[in-house]
C-alpha cells in the first residue's frame, strides 16, 4: 500500500529544544534554528542535519524550519530527534501542512506539547511516494531561496551606493563640492537638512479584514518580513486586529523595535488587498524615490537614530511614536543628485520587487499544492520524477 492512516506518534520522535542564552554563543557556523528559523549561529550542534523543527511558543508557533546541516535546535522549538526510517524533507512539508492552533497546550501564550501531537492521526505514504512529493515541493523551495540569495546581493549593492553619496558624500562631481556646517554636520553646500515629514507622507488608512472573513489579503507582518521578505496570504477571518492598507508605491518602516532591521519594499498584489501590521509605519514617497528611501532607511545611523527614539517598559519592546518619527531630521539632496542615484538604484530595485512578486507566486503556488499531496489527494505514485542527491 502507498498510503496507510496511522498516528504521527509513529513517524517521528520530538524533542525540545535546548537553551543558548545570547552571552554563552560563541562565533561559529552553525546555526540556532529558533521558532521564526535561524536566529543566530554558533560554533557547535547540538544535532547532526537533516533537522526539522517546530515553533513552540511565541509569534511563530507552529511554524516548522527544514534544514539540511547540523544545527543547534533553540528552547524554542521542538525538534525531530528520530525520523523513524521516513524522509526528512517529507516529515518538514507533512508538519508544515498541519495546523496545530488546536494543540496549544499553554494559556495566553501559546505553547505546544509533544505529547499532545503523538495521537494525531495523519495518512502517511510509502518512502517511494515520500521522496517523489519531497523533490515537487523542494523545487518550489529552492526556486524561492535562489530568488533571495540574488534579492540579498541586489540589496546590498544599493545600500553600499546610498552610503558612498548620501553618507560619505562621494557623488558624481564630489571632488568639486564645497561643504558647508549645518545641525547634522558638514554637509554639500545646495543641501539641505529636513525633517522625515517634509519628503514623505504617513499612512494611515485602517481596515478590519475580520469584516471580511472570507475576502484573501497579502499580509505584510513581522513574522512575514523574518520568514523571507513573503507576505502571507491569509482570509479575513484569521486575522484577529486592525491593520493599515498598502498603497502602491511606498516604503515599510518598524514601529516596534526599530532597531531590527525589518524596512520592507512592498508591491501589493494586482489581484488581493494588501495590508500591513499596525507596528509598521507606512509611507509614500513626498521628494525622492523609494529606492532613496529604501537607502535612507536602511542607512545604520538612521537606523541608530530611530531606536534612540524609541521608548518602552523594556528593552525587547521599543515602539517609536510617528511625531518623533517624522521629527527626525536627515540630510536632503538636491533633486539633480537624487535623481543620479535614481537612474542607478531604481533598476536594482524594481528587479528586488519582481523578485519579490515571483516568490510570493512560487510561495502561493506551492503553499496550494502542499496539502493536496500530503493528503494523497494529487496522486504521484505512477509519475516519473527525477529525484535530486540531495532529496534522496
Amino acid at each position: 500500500m502507498s498510503w496507510r492512516d496511522i498516528t504521527l506518534g509513529e513517524v517521528i520522535t520530538l524533542q525540545r529544544g535546548h537553551d543558548l542564552p545570547e552571552q554563552q554563543r560563541r562565533p561559529g557556523t552553525i546555526p540556532v534554528l529558533g521558532s521564526a528559523g535561524i536566529n543566530g549561529y554558533h560554533d557547535s550542534a547540538k544535532t547532526g542535519g537533516p533537522g526539522v523543527v517546530i515553533g513552540r511558543s511565541g509569534a511563530s508557533f507552529g511554524k516548522a524550519h527544514y534544514t539540511s546541516r547540523a544545527y543547534w535546535p533553540h528552547n524554542t522549538v521542538l525538534y525531530v530527534k528520530d525520523f523513524k526510517d521516513n524522509h526528512p524533507r517529507f516529515v518538514y512539508y507533512l508538519l508544515d501542512s498541519i495546523d496545530f492552533a488546536s494543540f496549544n497546550s499553554g494559556s495566553a501564550q501559546p505553547s505546544l506539547n509533544r505529547n499532545y501531537l503523538y495521537g494525531l492521526r495523519i495518512r502517511f505514504p510509502s518512502l517511494p511516494v515520500q521522496a517523489k512529493i519531497a523533490a515537487i515541493l523542494s523545487a518550489y523551495d529552492d526556486l524561492i531561496e535562489n530568488n533571495l540569495r540574488r534579492i540579498k546581493i541586489l540589496e546590498k549593492m544599493a545600500q553600499n551606493l546610498y552610503r558612498e553619496w548620501f553618507v560619505k558624500f562621494r557623488f558624481p562631481g564630489h571632488q568639486h563640492a564645497r561643504f558647508t556646517d549645518s545641525p547634522l554636520g558638514l554637509i554639500p553646500e545646495g543641501w539641505e537638512v529636513a525633517a522625515l515629514g517634509d519628503i514623505v507622507n504617513l499612512c494611515r488608512k485602517s481596515v478590519q479584514p475580520q469584516n471580511f472573513p472570507n475576502e484573501l489579503f497579502e499580509h505584510f507582518s513581522f513574522p512575514a518580513f523574518d520568514s523571507g521578505k513573503l507576505p502571507a496570504v491569509e482570509k479575513g477571518q484569521t486575522i484577529r486586529s486592525g491593520k493599515y492598507e498598502v498603497p502602491i508605491d511606498c516604503v515599510l518602516v518598524p514601529k516596534l523595535n526599530p532597531h531590527i532591521p525589518r524596512v520592507w519594499l512592498p508591491r501589493p498584489s494586482n489581484d488581493l488587498r494588501s495590508i500591513a501590521s499596525t507596528e509598521y509605519l507606512i509611507l509614500e514617497p513626498k521628494k525622492y524615490s523609494t529606492a532613496f528611501y529604501y537607502g535612507l532607511f536602511n542607512n545604520p545611523e538612521m537606523v541608530e537614530k530611530l531606536a534612540g527614539r524609541a521608548d518602552g517598559t523594556s528593552t525587547s519592546h521599543k515602539r517609536l511614536k510617528p511625531g518623533d518619527f517624522l521629527a527626525q531630521p536627515t540630510v536632503a539632496p538636491p533633486d539633480s543628485i537624487a535623481e543620479a542615484f535614481d537612474s542607478l538604484a531604481t533598476p536594482a530595485s524594481d528587479l528586488v520587487i519582481s523578485l519579490i512578486r515571483k516568490n510570493t507566486t512560487l510561495r502561493r503556488t506551492r503553499d496550494l499544492l502542499l496539502p493536496r499531496l500530503i493528503s494523497g489527494e494529487v496522486d504521484v505514485s505512477e509519475l516519473e520524477i527525477t529525484i535530486p542527491e540531495e532529496i534522496t
